[in-house]
């Protein structure tokens, strides 16, 4: 009883000691003249301090909840590296698989154009009969080369028509192909014209040696090689189910697998091959596995 006594009296003594009021006065040092006088209290000190107190406790908790000072709390910044790492570690696999897919769709088609009419079930599941990373076979005569190569894209447009199989690169679209915006691949004059009756599926265009080739349009390069008739080659993969050939070339400056910008040069203008005659550029507009004329939609 005399403990709860003691109690209260000190209870009611603090409560008489908060209500107590003191003046806080402010001086002019040099005048001593007064600029500011305030009365406080002890329960208005207490209740500024505390005030004070939770306004910089909720300013550190959103410091570290939404900058980076996070990372810097021992334990916190390793949950963070950890979490960003397995992202970066889907995203990397998701790129393996699109790169994978990218690889394989352009193998195929590679493989097709030469002649070895291989789906890419038969590829992913080794039904080709052969170890792929062999020699190429034996070579075929010209005309049956041209054939085959016809055959392929063909092919290649039918799939691309249905969406199965080999399907067109990223980004396809089935627009009319006057809408489609196609860049020059030179400039210059068309020495022979577009005569598929005479086996002749492309444009040659007269130009200087040495002029760069541009790529028409945004694409994929699936083929880069020499060939004995048409010498250095380079083949690109469009949107819009789109294929152009550029043959002839001194240089190739693009590999297969190398994506390409519209106007990227992708190869230097020559006279390489038995199917020519001087330095020009025998170019090839294909869409939707057909031959087109070149003329009608490109001005060189």
């Amino acid at each position: 009883m005399e403990e709860n006594k003691e109690d209260q009296t000190r209870w009611k003594r603090f409560k008489e000691k908060s209500k107590d009021e003191y003046q806080l006065v402010i001086r002019d040092i040099k005048s001593y003249q007064e600029v500011a006088t305030y009365s406080l209290t002890p329960f208005n000190i207490y209740v500024a301090v505390a005030t004070a107190v939770f306004l910089v406790a909720v300013g550190v908790f959103l410091l570290v909840a939404y900058t980076p000072l996070r990372q810097y709390i021992p334990g916190y910044g390793d949950i963070v590296q950890r979490r960003e790492m397995n992202d970066m570690e889907v995203i990397i696999d998701d790129m393996g698989k699109q790169l994978e897919e990218q690889s394989l769709y352009i193998e195929t088609l590679n493989r097709n154009i030469h002649g070895e009419f291989y789906t890419e079930a038969d590829v992913k599941e080794g039904r080709t009969g052969k170890d792929t990373t062999e020699a190429r076979p034996a070579p075929l005569s010209e005309a049956e080369i041209r054939l085959r190569r016809e055959m392929a894209l063909e092919r290649v447009g039918q799939n691309s028509r249905s969406g199965g199989g080999l399907a067109p690169s990223p980004g396809s679209s089935d627009i009319p192909l006057a809408q489609v915006f196609l860049v020059a691949p030179v400039t210059g004059e068309i020495s022979a014209g577009f005569k598929p009756a005479e086996d002749h599926m492309g444009v040659d265009i007269l130009a200087p040696q040495n002029t760069p080739i541009k790529s028409v349009r945004d694409g994929v390069v699936f083929m880069s090689e020499f060939t004995n008739s048409n010498g250095n080659v380079v083949g690109v993969q469009h949107d819009n189910n789109l294929i152009t050939f550029y043959k002839h070339n001194s240089q190739l400056l693009k590999k297969v697998g190398d994506r390409v910008k519209a106007g990227e040069v992708i190869a230097i203008i020559g006279n390489t091959g038995t199917l020519t005659s001087g330095p020009h550029l025998h170019f090839e507009l294909w869409h939707k596995g057909a031959v087109i004329d070149p003329v009608e939609y490109l001005r060189f």
